[in-house]
């Protein structure tokens, strides 16, 4: 029979009591999670093409664009020379034309006339042929000026070099018979609107004498003017609208 000492003496059983972290759970999972490797059905298309870029099977990236190289020796000759046929632009200079010349074309020179009816007119003009200059009368004055003025057509024209210039032709007198002088410059005229001409008197026949270009020209270079301004450019000072004008003065003998 066991006493009270006894039962006092009778060691319990200890219990060991299991504490559990709430987050180790879930820590566990993440670290299984971590090493558990996506099968390659499992992985989206974003992290195929990375990996696939990763291994170099993907495009390879753009270089950078290189600047060019720089010239080996920026004293070269060739490369400082100025090419004759672009100067002008290159060092932006564009050309003023501030006169125009009045006369018929040099004999030595090919020419050619602006296609556009615009830039043609048939008027009266003097020729000073002392001084070898052309003055353009007024309308006004032309029945005043009968024995002085020639009817004529004023074309505008260009030679090889790009200088206009307006090309006098005197028209056939109405009441006479047509010489061929005036006939063959009027010609010449009309021929220079689609080729390059080269006029020359031929006292043996009379007439001029015109020779067309047979080498493949370039067009003609019109400058960029209206046929107004082409007029005042060559005749600014030699337009006569009054018969108090100076040459006037000095024709008739009252200067």
């Amino acid at each position: 029979m066991q006493t009270a000492g006894d039962a006092a003496n009778i060691r319990r059983p200890k219990v060991k009591v299991l504490m559990s972290d709430s987050n180790e759970g879930p820590k566990r999972r993440a670290r299984k999670n971590v090493n558990k490797a996506p099968k390659p059905s499992e992985a989206s298309d974003g992290e195929l093409f990375d990996e696939q870029r990763d291994d170099g099977q993907g495009d390879p990236p753009t270089p950078p664009a290189s600047d060019p190289k720089p010239p080996s020796d920026p004293f070269d000759p060739a490369a400082l020379r100025i090419n004759p046929d672009t100067a002008a632009g290159a060092i932006g200079v564009k050309r003023k034309l501030l006169s125009v010349r009045c006369e018929k074309p040099n004999k030595q020179e090919f020419v050619r006339v602006h296609p556009d009816e615009a830039f043609r007119i048939d008027t009266a003009i003097i020729q000073d042929k002392t001084n070898r200059e052309s003055y353009l009368v007024a309308p006004a004055l032309w029945t005043e000026l009968p024995d002085f003025i020639s009817l004529v057509r004023l074309c505008v024209a260009v030679n090889r070099h790009g200088t206009p210039f307006l090309w006098p032709a005197t028209l056939p007198d109405p009441n006479g018979r047509p010489m061929d002088w005036h006939t063959s410059m009027l010609e010449a005229q009309e021929l220079a609107i689609k080729h390059w001409v080269r006029v020359q008197a031929d006292m043996s026949a009379g007439s001029y004498a015109v020779f067309e270009a047979t080498g493949n020209l370039p067009d003609p270079q019109w400058p960029e003017l209206t046929f107004q301004d082409i007029l005042k450019l060559a005749f600014k000072t030699r337009f006569i609208d009054s018969m108090n004008h100076p040459f006037l003065q000095e024709l008739f003998g009252a200067a």
